[in-house]
């Protein structure tokens, strides 16, 4: 009895997978067109290269920070210089990218702010604040540290360096 259950099932196993190679959906020959009056840019911003201040720089990375912790904040510095310090501030570029409560990392008032004033002037690390949270949180350009700069989006601002080919670190 259970061997003719086991071939009774094998059979219909096979008769299965030669009938579902016939009904495999076509790829679409022709994309469908975008909706009426929507735009999307190819870019926000322009595709990121080595900074003018690092023409040699062999290594690219991105570091993330979203969190107001202290602690969070400290960490991504820590990573960032210590990179700075292995490689020299000519080989690598750096870049850490700030948004969400992590935007308090870049505000004047930080408790970090010395320290990254010295790692931008030092060891040639770039700060980026997102735009977005900026406005959410009521902050303007005169509320941040002065090295950073201001990005349309930070989650946008990480997807384009990646795409350009710079290592993303989130520690």
């Amino acid at each position: 009895m259970k061997s003719v259950f086991t071939v009774s099932l094998v059979a219909l196993s096979l008769a299965v997978a030669s009938f579902s190679g016939s009904v495999l959906a076509e790829p679409l020959a022709n994309k469908p067109a975008s909706t009426e009056g929507m735009f999307h840019p190819k870019r926000i911003m322009p595709i990121p290269q080595a900074p003018e201040d690092q023409p040699f720089a062999e290594h690219f990375v991105i570091f993330h920070i979203s969190s107001g912790d202290a602690f969070a904040q400290k960490l991504v510095l820590n990573n960032a210089q210590n990179l700075a310090n292995f490689y020299g501030p000519d080989k690598v570029a750096i870049e850490i990218v700030a948004y969400g409560p992590g935007l308090r990392t870049l505000f004047r008032e930080n408790i970090f702010a010395k320290r990254i004033q010295r790692m931008a002037d030092q060891q040639g690390i770039s700060f980026s604040a997102c735009a977005n949270t900026m406005k959410g949180m009521g902050r303007d350009l005169h509320s941040l540290n002065k090295v950073a700069k201001v990005v349309p989006g930070g989650v946008v601002r990480i997807m384009e360096l990646q795409e350009a080919g710079w290592a993303y670190i989130r520690p």
